[in-house]
Formats: C-alpha cells, sequence, structure tokens
C-alpha cells in the first residue's frame, strides 16, 4: 500500500463530537415537539449531511427550521480535538503527505470546530464539506472530488473514517481505508461490516503507515 494522500473525516476522527451531535439532534426534537430519536438511530446515519439527517429522522416535518434549530445550538459549543489529533496532523504534513478533509458537515461549522479544536487549517490542502458536492457520503463523489482536486490517483490514498458511510463511501470510491475507534462504532460492529484496518485513533495513523519516527 503506497499512500501519498491521507483524507480525513472530522467527526470522531479529529474532534470528540459524537456524542455532543447525538444529543444536539435529540434536543433539538424535543425543543420542537418532535419525536426524539434513539442514539442507535442517529448512529446510524451519521456522516450524512445534515439536511439529509433531518430528513431521514423527521421525514414529515420543516426541514429548515430543524436545520436552523440545531445549527443553532452548536454556535457556542466547544467541541475537543481527539487526544494527539492536532499533533498527528501536524507530524503526517512534516513527513510529506498531502492532507485533506471529507465531512458532511457545513463549511462554517466544519472550519470553526477545527480552528477552535487547535488546528491549522494551513496544513490541509483542500477540505470538501457538505455544500461542495452534489452528491455525499456513502456516494463516492465527495472522495472522488478530493482527489481530482489534489491531482492524485485513488489507489494512492487513505480515507480515515469511523462510521459505516465513510467505509462505504471510501469502498465505492476506490481508496484505502482505515477506520479509527473514536467514532460511532466498536471493533466488532466495524469487523461485522468488512473493515479490515482499525486503529485506536488517529494517532496510531504513523504506526500504521509505517513511517513512526
Amino acid at each position: 500500500m503506497k499512500i501519498s494522500t491521507i483524507i480525513l473525516d472530522v467527526d470522531g476522527v479529529l474532534i470528540d463530537s459524537n456524542k455532543i451531535i447525538i444529543e444536539t439532534y435529540q434536543k433539538t426534537s424535543k425543543k420542537l415537539g418532535l419525536r426524539t430519536p434513539s442514539d442507535s438511530e442517529i448512529t446510524k446515519i451519521l456522516g450524512k449531511s445534515l439536511e439529509e439527517i433531518v430528513t431521514i429522522l423527521w421525514p414529515n416535518s420543516d426541514k429548515d427550521l430543524l436545520m436552523k434549530e440545531y445549527r443553532k445550538f452548536f454556535l457556542d459549543l466547544f467541541i475537543p480535538p481527539i487526544d494527539g489529533a492536532v499533533e498527528t496532523v501536524k507530524k503526517l504534513k512534516e513527513l510529506g503527505f498531502k492532507l485533506g478533509l471529507v465531512s458532511g458537515k457545513s463549511k462554517f461549522f466544519l472550519e470553526k470546530h477545527l480552528r477552535e479544536a487547535g488546528f491549522d487549517l494551513n496544513l490541509f490542502d483542500i477540505a470538501i464539506w457538505d455544500e461542495a458536492t452534489k452528491n455525499h457520503k456513502p456516494h463516492p463523489e465527495p472522495l472522488l472530488f478530493a482527489c481530482k482536486k489534489l491531482n492524485v490517483k485513488p489507489e494512492e490514498v487513505l480515507y480515515v473514517g469511523d462510521s459505516q458511510l465513510d467505509y462505504e463511501c471510501a469502498k465505492n470510491a476506490k481508496v484505502h481505508y482505515v477506520s479509527v475507534l473514536t467514532g460511532c462504532l466498536k471493533e466488532e460492529e466495524l469487523r461485522k461490516i468488512g473493515v479490515e484496518n482499525i486503529i485506536s485513533s488517529v494517532s496510531d495513523l504513523p504506526k500504521f503507515l509505517k513511517v513512526d519516527k
């Protein structure tokens, strides 16, 4: 596996946000008097765009109002980085890898949350957010669009995610994939859906790539 480029998901991979996201969907539903979805129901669709998620969870409701109220909760929230993630991104850049982001987050919140968590956004050669593509994970378009912009072949790329949607997106785009255990799914759940490469956290990437020094 010769990798020149590492593309990372954000939630659950770089920032410790999945529990907060689940709770925020539930708070939004309660505020608007809607059915409150379970943790597992939300977990299954994490990685999709906000619009897709609210449409799936509340198909007959005002999705614009839902998105507005959901985003209000996040305006004042600080989301911490995954332990060691900030340092690992710097290290990977120093080692000469091209770095990218592919996330279902909006541009505003992607940049806000990463910056507040201590990441230098200049270290990333490209960022693909919710509004950047017509299709979203698990469709391959976000990853393939990133490959095109970075001028790299899919077989040179490693995508780092934490969810079933991330895995399916990587498989559909024919890029290499590794899952971290800091996000949505436990190891047994990842094995069950077919994930072969699993690491504890993004901090283990240099070791996984055999470039740890």
